[in-house]
Order: C-alpha cells, then structure tokens, then sequence
C-alpha cells in the first residue's frame, strides 16, 4: 500500500508570527514546530484557532501543576482525569468539566491565561526558527482560542483570571524606573501564579527577561513552600540569585500577594545594596488598582 503523502512548509523562517498566521488561515490545521537557542515549543491549530500551545525548557509549568497550584484539583484528580483520558482518549479538559471538577468558563479563563503566557514566551524570542507542518487532526472540545485572545495585553481581554485582568496603570513608569539602577539591564512584573508578565523592559540578545521570570517563578513558589514547611511565618522581602556576572533579584509585592519584580543586574557595573533600596522605593511608589 502507498503511503499517503504530507505536504511539509520547507522553509524554516526566523518569524515565528507570519508562520502562525499561515497555520491559522490553512483550512487544513496542523503543528507549528518552534527551536530557539534557549527553549522550544509547539503550537496546535485546529479549525484555524490555537488548540495547544506547549513550551519546554527549564522550569516551566504545565498546564495540570498550574490546576494544582490554584488549588481548582488536587494530584489525585489529575491522575485520575490522564488514567481516562488514556483509557478512553478523551480529552484532559473535557473530561474535567464533564466530572464537574471544574466549570467550563473557569477552566477557559486558565487555560487561555496559561496558553497566553507559553505564547508570549515563544513570540518574544530573538532567535527562533519556525517550521509549519500541515497535518489535519480531530480535536475532542471546544476549547480553543485566537489568535487575538492569546496575544492581546492583558487590560484589553475580560477573560483573565483577576489576578491578570486588574493591570496596575503604572506599571511601565514603575519599570522604566528600575532600569534606571545602576547596572540594571532588564526587569518586569510577574504574576506567581501563573508565571506571565504583566510587563517587561530591557533584555540582551542573549537574555530574555520574560523567559526568565517564568522559570523562575518556581523559586519563588519552592521557598515559600519551605517556609511553610519549617513554620516560619514571615514574608519575603527579597530573594538575590548570584551569577558569575549578572545579580537577579526577586522582590515579592507586600501590597499584592502573588505578584514579584524581577530584575537583572550587572555585576560589573551594580551597587547591590543601592539597588535592593532603589527596588523598595520604586515598589512603595507602584499604584495598584
């Protein structure tokens, strides 16, 4: 019997959005394969909207630990959704909403938010290489997304969890400011929860400081969860990460819960403790609505 055959797009272009707009304007769907230098990842398009999109590289959440640390299942449910999924190919969504383990407009606002936040990533990477293999699939729910949804800022879509949806309007004063530290070279505002960026400034080439920020958040959530653990009850003023040549700080808010500064710093050319107290004055002047 004669293979049938699969038309692949050739060409690897350095664009990974004009790759996206060709998958999502095909009526056939398929995969955008991303690589870069740091992370990779893959977007699936069904019926010309964003079914998947998985990032992979070092820290990053998926979408079931994400449920988890919202506290919207516990692990055992998560196990207990893949063993039916596996068993009966369903769908991971799908199935949760049919339990009644999570209501629909719930778990869409996360999703939408988790799947955003992977899409962000791969967008803002300099150096990514992009492949779009045509491959028509079923897809067993209607959870899938714009490309509009996924992209827009934050303040312009209703659908964002609060935490999301409530952006601070000076926020990129608040930002500008910080690169103003001597020997700052990048800096945003994060959400720990999720790990997306409410706003960023600055970055190299070859450091991109929303990437950081999401694999980083999971320091945050570790040593919050080993205070828990020793019984310290007390809140984190800041967290240093000692490179050989770059000072990362982690400044959790004290006036919202859930939301750090992330900032990087030149070794070189930085005052440590001058920046830590420039941080703490910038944060006091940060207006949170």
């Amino acid at each position: 019997m004669e293979r049938a055959s699969r038309t692949v797009t050739q060409v690897v272009r350095p664009v990974l959005r004009s790759v996206l707009h060709e998958a999502l304007e095909s009526e056939t769907g398929g995969e955008v394969v991303v690589k870069s230098s740091t992370v990779s990842g893959r977007i699936f398009i069904v019926e010309q909207k964003v079914a998947w999109a998985v990032l992979n590289g070092p820290g990053v959440q998926n979408f079931s630990s994400v449920l988890i640390q919202r506290q919207l299942v516990s692990r055992d449910d998560v196990e207990q959704v893949m063993t039916e999924c596996r068993k009966n190919g369903g769908n991971f969504c799908e199935v949760l909403v049919a339990w009644g383990l999570v209501p629909r407009d719930m778990l869409r606002d996360v999703l939408r938010g988790h799947m955003a936040n992977h899409l962000q990533v791969l967008l803002s990477l300099q150096d990514a290489q992009a492949l779009f293999v045509p491959q028509p699939r079923t897809y067993s729910s209607q959870l899938t997304f714009s490309l509009e949804e996924l992209t827009l800022p934050v303040e312009q879509l209703s659908t964002h969890p609060p935490a999301e949806r409530e952006v601070m309007p000076n926020v990129k004063q608040s930002l500008e400011e910080t690169l103003k530290i001597e020997g700052a070279f990048a800096a945003c505002l994060v959400d720990a929860k999720s790990g997306m960026c409410l706003g960023s400034q600055g970055g190299t080439a070859t450091f991109n400081i929303e990437t950081a920020a999401a694999a980083n958040t999971e320091v945050v959530r570790a040593k919050l969860k080993a205070m828990t653990v020793l019984g310290i009850k007390d809140r984190i003023e800041d967290i240093l990460i000692t490179l050989g040549e770059q000072y990362h700080v982690i400044r959790p808010l004290a006036a919202r819960e859930g939301l750090f500064f992330y900032v990087a710093l030149s070794r070189a050319t930085s005052n440590l403790a001058m920046a830590r107290f420039r941080l703490a004055e910038i944060e006091k002047g940060l207006q949170l609505t």
